[in-house]
């Protein structure tokens, strides 16, 4: 009879129970994620901006207030199928080259199209980006008095000094998104175990 090895998610998996992390506190994995969803972030800006500028250019010639809303809508709600379709991509050659790190939730991918997880995930990394920019907006927002910066100034006249609500607002971001996502992840750790 021969014994079957466990995997190294089993392992993992077993270490972490043993181990104890407060629960208000984000997993490594959870910053990591923001950091990761922060930089896809910045690429899904720069990729948007030109269409954005183009859309906007084209509403403005056709003077209509509808496409306008139309365009910004679908601008606002398209990292969702980006997110998805890079989700379903990433795992399409993770199961190909190196399915043993594959989760066993995802299951094996096929095809072109992503299926419900990957949907799951570009529509919770949507919603991530969102309570993340706006809270960073409202911390960073409270901290312009102290630092005696006015939103009529543009950010290109900063000097050094009042830069650093760039940064600022990064760690705010980055960290509201950690908070965010591992919430949500121990919420469900806590709910599975039920």
């Amino acid at each position: 009879m021969v014994m079957k090895q466990p995997s190294l998610q089993e392992v993992t998996k077993q270490k972490l129970q043993n181990f104890y992390w407060p629960l208000w506190f984000p997993y490594p994995s959870s910053w990591l994620k923001a950091l990761i969803l922060n930089l896809f972030l910045s690429f899904i800006i720069f990729i948007l901006s030109n269409p954005g500028k183009v859309g906007y250019r084209i509403t403005y010639l056709v003077q209509s207030p509808e496409l306008f809303a139309i365009l910004t809508i679908l601008l606002i709600l398209s990292p969702i199928p980006i997110i998805s379709f890079t989700h379903h991509f990433l795992h399409l050659l993770i199961s190909h080259f190196i399915s043993e790190i594959q989760a066993p939730e995802i299951g094996r991918t096929k095809g072109l199209f992503p299926g419900i997880m990957s949907w799951w995930e570009g529509l919770y990394a949507w919603l991530v980006i969102a309570i993340s920019t706006l809270t960073a907006a409202f911390l960073s927002t409270m901290l312009l008095s102290l630092l005696n910066i006015s939103y009529t100034k543009l950010v290109e006249y900063y000097i050094e000094i009042e830069n650093k609500i760039i940064v600022i607002f990064g760690l705010f971001y980055i960290s509201s998104g950690a908070l965010t996502s591992g919430l949500w992840t121990k919420r469900l750790e806590k709910s599975s175990q039920q």
